[in-house]
């Protein structure tokens, strides 16, 4: 027996009703899109549900308001930009840092897919899963030619958001090739969403080249910065800022 993705219209992406002689676009149509176009930003379907008004500042700390407030002000600024008809180009950068669990991955998700009903679609790269497999393809000498067709759309996407940098690893490999992405979009002024679990450690796990672009980007040119940070003081518990964990803790 044949099985469809969409069994009421049998994938064909239209409804035919023959009693009445009339036939209706499936509601299919809009659903497939959108999975293709979130396939094209490496997003999940998951990652539409992460919204500014879902995430939660019930008992949140300071630090997570703080973060929270600049995220939304600066999706507010990309989203008026496009609709004036700009581009991206010469935005500063945005970047979230934090403990885990201070909700990084929500907040960024919810800057930019606003864009994406605007015709604007982030690339996303998490540190580790993309990195692991864009490397795949450098052993294979049948798809070696996917190495260089991923870095150039990296390199050249309207906006490129990286989950996560420096995760679990800080392969010399991984960090040389970030560095070249990080230099080709500092000159030509294409703007990169991020976040990571640390701060000054960057310096030494990226280099200050990298990292100096990475920090220098987010000063706008009003000289505000666009740079949350969700750190912990040293000597903090190291749950104090996990949401996961937040009920637990003030039980």
């Amino acid at each position: 027996m044949e099985v469809y993705e969409c069994p009421k219209c049998r994938d064909e992406g239209i409804i035919f009703v023959p009693e009445r002689n009339v036939a209706y676009p499936c509601e299919c149509i809009e659903r497939k899109k959108l999975k293709r176009m979130l396939k094209s930003t490496n997003m999940s379907e998951d990652a539409l549900h992460k919204t500014f008004d879902n995430f939660s500042l019930e008992g949140a700390d300071p630090r997570v308001v703080a973060a929270y407030e600049l995220a939304r002000e600066y999706s507010d600024g990309l989203v008026a930009r496009v609709r004036k008809g700009h581009d991206l180009r010469g935005v500063p950068w945005f970047g979230l840092l934090g403990t885990s669990g201070s909700g990084k991955t929500h907040l960024v998700t919810a800057t930019v897919a606003p864009l994406i009903k605007l015709g604007v679609y982030p690339l996303f790269f998490n540190w580790v899963q993309s990195f692991t497999e864009w490397f795949s393809y450098y052993n294979n000498p049948d798809e070696a030619h996917k190495v260089d067709e991923i870095r150039q759309r990296i390199y050249n996407c309207e906006l490129l958001v990286v989950d996560d940098i420096c995760k679990e690893s800080q392969k010399d490999t991984w960090i040389k090739e970030f560095y070249g992405i990080v230099d080709y979009r500092y000159r030509k002024q294409l703007p990169i969403v991020f976040t990571s679990e640390y701060f000054a450690e960057l310096i030494g796990y990226l280099s200050k080249a990298t990292a100096g672009r990475l920090f220098e980007r987010t000063v706008g040119p009003k000289g505000k910065m666009y740079l949350g940070k969700m750190l912990l003081a040293e000597g903090e518990d190291p749950l104090a800022l996990d949401y996961r964990f937040r009920k637990v803790l003030s039980s």
